[in-house]
Parts: structure tokens; sequence; C-alpha cells
């Protein structure tokens, strides 16, 4: 085959163990990524519910989300489709900037006239696309920086009005948390004094949400939805183990799957590493648990 011209023979890999390296690269580096997203930001994955979607994420997420540590992985109903799904359900988003230069702290008056143009644009943008005052929203945030620095934070305005003298406090207070989030505890300077660079105003027309069906959980008995068992490649092990094979569409909300095993699912293939347990949910994502 190609892969064992290709890949295989030059690495002097039998074509299993190839493909199993590719897996573990694949899984390394979405680690990396969402490492980027969070550690390097100064989140901490064990906090989160990773989301995997897409067509092959589902394939490889119960090794990386193993190594991040997550809470628990949801993988939607809509995995392969996901994207598209959100397209078509999400709200109409414009995003308006300004750019001006004000020390902190600046009068209210003087930030709301920046964003006054920004608003009226908005709102006649909004209602060129057929939405009403009721079916729209708006937020405001502001990038901030410590003096002499080049690195902003964008900060959101609390309300539902641009700016107000209340609110501009609380945003020097709710910057300054951001940064130490960002940077580590500590790191917060108020003495070096603050400026504001940017302005920006998000303005949505909100979309009706489709309305899913929440069905009823049964037990959580899956064997009637077994296809067979074949060798899969558990990642602990580091080696292909006999494994059961299901079908995703004779699975029922409440059923639980005990890895190592693979579900077929129309649009995706789910692969649940040893000491891992998928359960089907009311809304028939899968949810896996680590055990």
């Amino acid at each position: 085959t190609i892969f064992k011209e290709k890949i295989a023979d030059p690495l002097g890999l039998g074509v299993e163990e190839a493909a199993i390296g590719i897996y573990r690269i694949a899984a390394a580096q979405i680690t990396d990524l969402i490492h980027e997203i969070t550690v390097e930001r100064g989140l901490d994955p064990r906090d989160f519910v990773l989301h995997a979607f897409g067509g092959s994420c589902p394939l490889v997420c119960g090794i990386f989300g193993a190594e991040l540590n997550v809470k628990r992985i949801v993988i939607p109903y809509t995995a392969a489709v996901n994207c598209a799904f959100g397209l078509v359900s999400a709200d109409i988003v414009h995003e308006y900037s300004a750019t001006k230069t004000l020390p902190v702290p600046s009068s209210a008056e003087e930030i709301n006239a920046i964003y006054a143009p920004m608003l009226t644009e908005a709102k006649a943008q909004l209602a060129e696309e057929g939405f009403d005052e009721s079916g729209t929203a708006f937020e405001w945030s502001v990038d901030l920086r410590y003096g002499r620095q080049v690195h902003e934070v964008t900060t959101p305005v609390r309300g539902d009005t641009p700016v107000s003298e209340a609110s501009l406090a609380a945003l020097v207070d709710d910057f300054e948390a951001l940064y130490e989030r960002k940077y580590g505890k500590g790191s917060a300077y108020r003495a070096a004094g603050m400026e504001m660079t940017m302005f920006r105003l998000t303005a949505r027309g909100l979309m009706k949400r489709p309305e899913i069906e929440k069905l009823a959980l049964g037990g959580k008995d899956a064997s009637a939805a077994k296809t067979g068992r074949r060798p899969i490649f558990v990642d602990a092990v580091g080696e292909l183990v006999e494994s059961d094979i299901y079908d995703f569409e004779r699975l029922t909300p409440g059923n639980e799957i005990t890895g190592p095993a693979v579900i077929h699912t129309p649009i995706t293939t789910i692969v649940l590493q040893d000491k891992q347990t998928g359960q089907l949910d009311e809304y028939r994502n899968m949810v896996i648990h680590f055990t």
C-alpha cells in the first residue's frame, strides 16, 4: 500500500507500528495546542470539560484528554458537522472598534463619546438585516495596559450601557484580575499607571436557537449495540488489545460502555481508551468519564 511504501518502509517500521506513531503524534500535537490556550494563559485544564468534535477528534480525544487530565470529555451528537450546526444556529455578530489612548481614570462622558458613533452604526446595520431592538444585544470591552507596557488585555465592561462611573471602577479591577490570570499572581502593578488604548463594541442579532429533543435515560446495559470484537491500539498498554465494537445507532440514552472499545457512528468513530467509560446522555452526546 502507499502507506507502507511511503511511510512505514522508509522508517523501518511495520504498518501497525507506523500507524500507532502517527496516532500518538496527532494526540501530542493537540495536547500542545490546548496547553497554549490554557496553561500558558494561566488556566488549569483540570477545571474544564473537553468538547471533542470534528470527524477525527473522537478518535484521539481519549489520549490527549487523559494527558490534559480534564474533568470529562463530551463528544456531541453532531460531532462531524458541529461547526456547520453552529454556523446555522449562531447569532449574527458584528465587531466595531476605535483606537484612542486615554489615561486611567478618564471620564465616562469622554469614553461614551467614542462609543456613540459605533453604536449608531451597529444599530443601523442590525436593523438593515431585519433585527428589531428587542432582538439585539450589545457588549463593550476596552483594551488596557500598564504604563510603558506594549501588551494589552481586552477587558469586558459591565452593564447594559457603554460606560458609567461605576463600571469604569469595576473595569480597572477586572483588568487587574485578568492580567494576573494571564501573567501570574502578583504581576499586577497599579502604581505604574494604566491607559486605555482601544474601545470595542460587539453587536449581536439574536437568532432563535434550535430546539433539541431531550430523551429519557434508560438502563446502562449496552450489549444490544455490540457488533463484535477486534484489536485496537490502547495507549496505556502501548499495543493492540482485543476490544468490543459497538454500533452507535443501536445505543439508547443511559447506555454505558467501558473501554477499551470502539463506537461507530454514522459520521465519526469514537475510541474509548483503557480506564474510560462512555455514557450516552439524554441528547445523544457521548460523555467520557475517567475511571
